[in-house]
């Protein structure tokens, strides 16, 4: 059964290299430790450490300020379900979706037999760095100097957590854990599991159990520690159980009384239904209409970004033209063709600007308010991603248009018999005055 875990944790000044090492299952942990390394990927390292991806870590230890941070490492649990290489592609995704082309990381998957079971227990180690890479190529000494917003060339890079406070970061905490309890689901979906994850606590899922102590290796080696772990497994099953089987016996002794005592349904009590399967249709209609918008918002910001980034692009290349140019700034002879050309290239990246910041605000607004766009995509997403919910959807919507025809036949009858009624009257009318 899928299981879901997620913790982040901190990592100071001269432990970088030690824990890369570690996860890497390399230097002293290459022997010390016997579990099964799966895989392990290094990303978006700076020039000077691409060839040697632990030196990037090593400097982060040397070079970082004295209470600095020099890493964050993202623990996750991983579904035994998936194969290895199922296991190290939702890695690769949850890595992309999350740091994207500007943060160093270092992940490793470990796959280490439990202590309880014998079963299997994968989990990834993401270390990354906090340091974002603004495109502004630094040394190793000055990568991890404190960042100088007047003049971003002349200090480090900048860090990601910067003057967030403790509710910011503990509500980003809780967003990255269910976008990674989504993220697990699709692959679990995709590879035809029926097991889902939830990242909410068991009180927040209404369920009224303590969750299951986590023993650690100590307790995990003491016998008496395993049988009571054991125990409680088997006693929440047992309850599991009875708590399913309660209404499928209660169910059945209905459908034995109506067979014994057949009476038909009063008209109010069909109502009473029909309205119930409304409601559970709206409701199913409203869930189905929420995670629509959620995912067509993401794929408008998606393509804003990607815009965005063109557009970004396109303005870093003319400002070095423009440095090329005050470089090669003449004397006297060709300085007014040398004006020209560089008050067209200022012009050209005044326009990009205004483009860049029309498509943040302006284009993106226009682009949420219209409802037309990303449809498609998004409704492909959702039958791959969320077949329950789609087919629930479908017939929803199926059953409320049937409801919906229904009433405008019975309003048109209604409206029918009214002007029969009408005529009725009138002519009794008319034969009263005859008489």
């Amino acid at each position: 059964m899928a299981s879901y875990h997620l913790s982040v944790k901190v990592g100071g000044k001269g432990k970088a290299l030690a824990h890369a090492e570690y996860i890497e299952r390399e230097g002293e942990y290459k022997v010390k430790h016997q579990e099964k390394l799966e895989a392990v990927e290094h990303g978006n390292m700076p020039k000077w450490a691409q060839g040697n991806p632990n030196l990037f870590w090593q400097c982060a230890d040397e070079f970082e300020r004295k209470n600095g941070a020099t890493y964050r490492e993202i623990e996750i649990a991983l579904p035994r379900e998936l194969t290895p290489k199922q296991r190290q592609d939702l890695v690769q995704v949850f890595v992309e979706q999350e740091l994207g082309d500007q943060h160093a990381y270092t992940w490793a998957i470990h796959n280490p037999k439990a202590s309880i079971e014998e079963g299997e227990q994968p989990h990834a180690h993401i270390m990354f760095s906090e340091r974002i890479q603004d495109g502004i190529d630094r040394g190793a000494d000055q990568f991890f100097k404190r960042y100088n917003s007047k003049h971003p060339e002349r200090g480090g890079c900048q860090k990601s957590n910067t003057a967030k406070s403790a509710e910011q970061r503990k509500t980003e905490l809780v967003e990255l854990r269910e976008r990674f309890a989504d993220l697990q689901n699709a692959f679990l979906a995709e590879y035809g599991h029926a097991d889902r994850v939830d990242h909410r606590s068991l009180a927040d899922q209404g369920i009224d159990r303590s969750p299951e102590k986590h023993l650690g290796w100590i307790d995990s080696q003491k016998q008496t520690s395993k049988d009571f772990l054991l125990a409680y497994r088997e006693a929440n099953q047992s309850l599991d159980q009875h708590l399913e089987y309660l209404p499928q016996h209660l169910a059945r002794l209905d459908r034995e009384q109506q067979q014994e005592q057949p009476k038909p349904l009063t008209h109010a009590q069909k109502q009473e239904i029909v309205d119930q399967k409304i409601e559970e249709a709206k409701q199913t209609t409203a869930e189905y209409q929420q995670l629509f918008e959620k995912y067509r918002i993401q794929y408008v910001d998606q393509t804003i970004k990607q815009e965005l980034k063109k557009y970004k692009e396109q303005g870093a290349g003319i400002r070095q033209q423009v440095e090329n140019l005050d470089q090669n700034k003449p004397m006297l002879f060709g300085r007014t063709a040398w004006e020209e050309q560089r008050e067209q290239l200022v012009r050209q990246h005044q326009d990009i600007g205004a483009l860049h910041e029309h498509t943040k605000t302006e284009k993106r607004s226009r682009l949420v308010s219209d409802e037309r766009f990303g449809r498609e995509v998004v409704i492909r997403h959702i039958e791959k991603n969320h077949p329950d919910l789609n087919e629930n959807f479908k017939k929803a919507q199926e059953f409320l248009n049937a409801v919906a025809q229904l009433r405008a036949y019975q309003q048109q009858q209604e409206r029918e018999k009214a002007k029969e009624n009408q005529k009725d009257q009138d002519n009794d009318r008319d034969y009263g005055m005859r008489m």
